[in-house]
């Protein structure tokens, strides 16, 4: 006699974490839609990233763009799901599709606009013109190195919001992954040195297969690469570590046990009890400690008001959290796990 097995139901929470990611994954690919079709697609710059590896392609071998990104990117795509798991690389599929539609949506609304200065401004609603008074001129390009720099700024940003929901933009953005898991490279050094290595053979191959520009205006654009890559890779970083910052709280409370298990209950969070003792009063007293995500501490401080208003709290910023719930100890010592 065979027995049934129990159904499974889905976890409420984990169905809420997918959602709030897939939330931040869309915000970060409209913001780096934005900041890539309205400020850096009109600089006519090298890109890095997989474009630019497919370019390069291209002004080599006279092979469309197309066939070499795609064939590349499906098998970043496999390698991803082979070293980095289907989580991962669901979010980043979920990521490109985004991608696929906002970024010609970008393209039609904001490449006519490019180029025509002070004349495309002039011609906005006067609500906009007045919200945004100096949006137009840079817009339209007249700026194209302040351009550049808020460009490459929103991109960084964008992809640093997709990172942190444990995504990625495909392409060699999962290079740049499997680098950070393996490496104590950040994401964002590690998409540096990857994306200097492509403008750097895209700006040789460019010289002997593509358009003839002088040595001073091709030096120009490859100045013009770097500080868009550098940019974006600081900018990833600081997102990153932003979302990444933990405190650490010590709680002082006559009812630790009921805020042990509010803490572990309704914010499904770890803590642990301290036993100590009063240094004036000699009476035994208990302390809950609190390691936490510095994003999540407002929830944390809505469960200690509710079950104990009068407690006594010392809440300190600390630097690196390892183990189960933050950072990999193999990001520090590079070394993995046996």
């Amino acid at each position: 006699m065979t027995t049934k097995r129990p159904l499974r139901y889905p976890d409420p929470r984990k169905s809420a974490r997918f959602l709030k990611d897939v939330l931040l994954i869309f915000a970060g690919v409209v913001v780096y839609t934005f900041g890539w079709t309205a400020f850096i697609l009109s600089q006519n710059i090298t890109s890095g990233g997989l474009a630019g590896l497919t370019t390069i392609i291209q002004l080599a071998t006279n092979i469309p763009a197309s066939i070499p990104y795609n064939i590349i990117n499906v098998g970043l795509l496999l390698l991803s799901i082979w070293i980095l798991g289907w989580r991962f690389s669901m979010k980043t599929i979920i990521a490109v599709l985004m991608l696929a539609v906002t970024i010609p949506v970008g393209q039609a609304f904001f490449t006519p606009m490019v180029g025509q200065g002070l004349e495309v401004y002039n011609n906005l609603p006067t609500w906009l013109t007045s919200t945004l008074p100096n949006f137009g001129p840079l817009l339209a390009s007249d700026e194209p190195f302040v351009a550049l720099i808020v460009g490459a700024g929103l991109c960084g940003a964008g992809l640093g919001l997709v990172f942190s929901a444990n995504g990625s933009t495909g392409g060699t953005d999962i290079i740049v992954a499997i680098i950070n898991k393996y490496s104590t490279l950040s994401l964002g050094r590690a998409m540096i040195f990857m994306d200097a290595i492509i403008v750097t053979t895209g700006a040789v191959v460019s010289h002997f297969f593509g358009p003839q520009y002088s040595w001073g205006t091709a030096l120009g654009k490859l100045a013009f690469s770097f500080i868009e890559i550098t940019i974006v890779g600081q900018m990833l970083d600081y997102i990153m570590d932003a979302n990444k910052q933990s405190v650490q709280l010590l709680i002082v409370s006559t009812k630790y046990e009921q805020l042990s298990e509010a803490v572990t209950r309704r914010l499904g969070h770890g803590c642990t009890i301290l036993h100590g003792e009063g240094g004036y009063s000699h009476q035994p007293m208990h302390v809950v400690l609190v390691t936490i995500r510095k994003n999540l501490r407002g929830g944390l401080y809505q469960v200690i008001n509710s079950v104990d208003p009068n407690a006594f709290i010392s809440e300190s910023t600390v630097h690196g959290v390892y183990g189960q719930g933050f950072d990999s100890l193999e990001r520090v010592t590079g070394r993995k796990k046996k």
